[in-house]
């Protein structure tokens, strides 16, 4: 399963939205951007690489990364040997790259309660950082934000 995202308001989303499309709300900021997750079959601006998904539960971490070749390789590394790495309490993300740019990837993981976000959100800081950053002298974009599912 592929997936494009959209950021933008609620009402503009909304029309946009289909019944296989989550709609979510920032977590934290009420007056911020909602993201449109939409999920698509054949294409999409991101391609599932390893997990997926899990729409039933309300709270998501949303993490992009863009890395260089070397650290890519690392990332990979990680991605598709030492993926437990990435899971917090049996709960994998969904790992997605980029179609038009491969040293772009997103994380998407979905939770029950904040506290298991929090974790989560700590856990994988930890793993870009002292994982990925620290074997390679330039340093790498990323970025974390936390949306709740649109009611």
């Amino acid at each position: 399963m592929d997936i494009s995202l959209k950021l933008g308001t609620d009402n503009f989303l909304k029309t946009q939205l289909t019944s296989a499309d989550t709609l979510l709300k920032p977590l934290l900021v009420s007056n911020g951007d909602h993201l449109l997750i939409k999920e698509l079959t054949t294409s999409g601006d991101y391609r599932n690489l390893q997990g997926d998904l899990d729409l039933s539960k309300d709270l998501y971490l949303l993490v992009y990364i863009k890395l260089n070749n070397e650290q890519i390789s690392i990332f990979e590394d990680k991605v598709y040997n030492k993926f437990d790495e990435f899971v917090e309490k049996d709960n994998q993300p969904a790992i997605f790259q980029k179609r038009a740019d491969f040293n772009e990837y997103l994380l998407i993981n979905s939770f029950s309660h904040q506290e298991d976000l929090g974790l989560w959100k700590d856990q994988i800081k930890s793993l870009i950082e002292n994982g990925i950053q620290a074997v390679s002298n330039e340093p790498l974009k990323f970025f974390t934000k936390a949306y709740q599912k649109e009611l």
